[in-house]
């Protein structure tokens, strides 16, 4: 298996912190006279002890287990990643929470429904990726039908918002009627006062969370360190492409099609990887890997009397912390507890 050198890691993290450090800040304070509550204030119910994560990886659409998920029924939490929103909506299953990091200017927004679509410049990013197959037939109709479903069910969901994301999802929320509860990234070392991430608490005395450097783990950091659950399934947290999938439909084809002094032939970046649960190889580009094994990282720093299962059967996340566990037998196992009083949330998420 190909393994990234140094320079390709910290060329990803470094184009990472270039990509959101200063459009995040500068979206933080746009969106600091809307911070009423942070994610310390969320509702915690410890009497159930699982959550499941639903990200919006391709095994959403080949696995299926949005259906499983309505089939069988589930009593803990969902919290479901933004782009993941619409498949949860548009097969009934009403997430309790939805969590968004990226601070892309208009991008983002289109996962809650976009009212200002007539306003964005054309882009072809919703026709070329894999994330949610309806966008991607025709995101014209599916971004109508979003609206309608988000405005429908928003107040029943909490929207868990990084500072750093655009204000048109602040404003968008609130227009759905989601109550709001915010939360800094980690974009840096936040022992250093000087530090961006430092600089961004002292504004807003918002908690801080580790991102991972994408909505999925942040989801993850979210349902561990603010709900506080022992036992978190994870959907569609496949950080790769299935076999067979056009390179043109990746993620970060166009990216790595600019990195021409990393990658003269774009082809050249992509890894394949061996699951050996599932007896398939998956491919995954430079910055899924890094999210990948960024994630699994993080995953290994919890407690360990915290139980992760990977139930996406698919992808590339699997690791000596990661139960590789069919969602159905989850489901079996976690749908049903009995539930006690509401326990209090805890005054910070992260330590500062």
């Amino acid at each position: 298996m190909k393994e990234l050198s140094q320079q390709e890691l910290d060329a990803l993290a470094a184009a990472t912190y270039r990509k959101t450090a200063d459009i995040g800040f500068a979206h933080a304070e746009k969106n600091l006279p809307f911070i009423m509550k942070t994610v310390a204030d969320v509702p915690v119910d410890d009497g159930f002890p699982a959550a499941i994560v639903v990200s919006g990886g391709p095994t959403i659409h080949l696995r299926d287990p949005i259906g499983k998920l309505k089939k069988h029924g589930f009593n803990g939490a969902i919290v479901s990643c933004d782009g993941a929103l619409g498949n949860c909506l548009r097969n009934d299953i009403i997430p309790n929470y939805v969590v968004c990091v990226d601070p892309h200017p208009h991008r983002i927004v289109r996962w809650f429904g976009d009212t200002k679509i007539d306003q964005r410049p054309p882009d072809d990013y919703y026709k070329n990726q894999d994330l949610d197959e309806t966008v991607a037939r025709d995101n014209r109709r599916a971004n109508t039908e979003l609206i309608k479903l988000v405005n429908r069910h928003g107040k029943k969901i909490k929207a868990i918002l990084a500072t750093s994301v655009s204000p048109d999802i602040t404003e968008r929320c609130l227009e759905a009627g989601m109550e709001i509860y915010w939360w800094n990234p980690i974009y840096d070392d936040y022992h250093d006062p000087k530090s961006l991430t430092s600089r961004l608490y002292d504004m807003n005395k918002a908690p801080c969370l580790v991102t991972g450097g994408n909505v999925g783990a942040s989801s993850f950091s979210f349902a561990y360190a603010v709900l506080r659950k022992k036992v978190i399934g994870l959907l569609g947290m496949d950080f790769s492409y299935a076999p067979g999938t056009p390179l043109i439909r990746t993620q970060y084809y166009d990216v790595i099609s600019e990195m021409k002094e990393l990658y003269p032939n774009p082809e050249d970046a992509y890894i394949k990887i061996y699951n050996p649960h599932l007896d398939e190889t998956w491919f995954t580009d430079p910055a899924y890997y890094w999210y990948r094994t960024c994630f699994l990282k993080l995953i290994d720093a919890i407690d360990d009397d915290t139980a992760v299962h990977n139930c996406s059967e698919g992808g590339i996340l699997f690791g000596e912390k990661v139960h590789f566990t069919p969602f159905e037998q989850f489901l079996k196992k976690f749908s049903a507890a009995p539930r006690s009083s509401r326990a209090r949330a805890p005054k910070t998420a992260a330590r500062k």
